[in-house]
């Protein structure tokens, strides 16, 4: 009952943070505090879309890749100006061996924020360039098939800067002038990742280079975050259109528990020692608006 209960209280929270930022990823600035005499032939901040894909992840985490699957997820992303939402679902994940084949997963994972423009025209032409500055919250739930193991939940949280970019196309045939958007951007996300209940204490095991890692401790993580997408707007009607979009996201952890500011520098600067968990790739198509 006490499992539960703490389950429970979890999902609670996991779910109050992840709807706040998918309010904030919707929703431009813009839409929220408008000038009134705001001109309305301003151009805004770009389109939001809503895509399905699926999403190919090289998972491995614990003690001697204890928790650990390669395979696709269903997965659903909603992106924006400023951020974006994935959430993702697989089940019967296997590895080759039996004692640690995944019977099921689920990820949530939220970057949201602001952007400090550069330039709006680059050099005369319609890009506007910036840096995309983003609040990452995320959560793994990964269930063994292995009855003597514990599930694990995991969840982490961080900052995180980049570059990106945003093209308008101004010509071309009447259904592409001015309809079609090119959005890129590549963020890194130092973050603190920690098992918020459930995992084995692996202290003593290793992780593929005899590296000690443990599925109960705090750690240092730092995500490398591309995005690729374009916009066809009004291709379906005066304001929905359609889309497409790549994804790809790299985790590394490091090697010991977070014990100063040092560690949190190394994480945003690509310094210090860290081991890779987790690859993904998602090809996407959806409808933007």
């Amino acid at each position: 009952m006490k499992q539960r209960h703490q389950d429970a209280t979890m999902w609670r929270v996991l779910f109050g943070g992840l709807l706040a930022g998918l309010i904030l990823i919707a929703v431009p600035p813009s839409a929220v505090a408008q000038r009134p005499d705001a001109d309305e032939d301003d151009d805004d901040d770009g389109p939001t879309a809503l895509s399905v894909g699926n999403l190919s992840s090289d998972f491995t985490f614990g003690g001697s890749g204890r928790y650990n699957y390669d395979g696709g997820a269903r997965a659903l992303m909603v992106s924006g100006p400023n951020g974006s939402l994935m959430v993702d679902y697989a089940s019967g994940l296997g590895t080759g061996q039996f004692d640690r084949d995944t019977r099921r997963t689920i990820g949530a994972e939220a970057l949201f924020g602001g952007n400090a423009t550069l330039f709006d025209e680059f050099l005369r032409l319609p890009i506007s360039v910036y840096i995309p500055i983003r609040i990452n919250l995320d959560y793994r739930y990964l269930q063994p098939r292995n009855p003597d193991q514990s599930n694990l939940h995991r969840g982490g949280a961080g900052l995180g800067a980049g570059g990106g970019a945003q093209l308008q196309l101004p010509v071309g045939p009447d259904f592409i002038k001015d309809n079609l958007y090119v959005r890129g951007s590549a963020l890194l996300v130092p973050a603190v990742a920690t098992t918020l209940n459930g995992g084995d204490d692996e202290t003593a095991r290793t992780i593929g280079d005899d590296t000690p890692i443990s599925a109960s401790r705090t750690r240092m993580r730092r995500t490398l975050d591309l995005n690729l997408e374009a916009h066809f707007t009004e291709l379906i009607g005066e304001d929905t259109g359609i889309m497409a979009g790549y994804t790809f996201r790299a985790y590394g952890r490091s090697r010991e528990e977070p014990s100063s500011v040092g560690d949190v520098i190394d994480a945003a600067t690509l310094s210090g020692s860290y081991v890779q968990t987790n690859v993904q790739h998602m090809i996407r198509v959806g409808l933007t608006w």
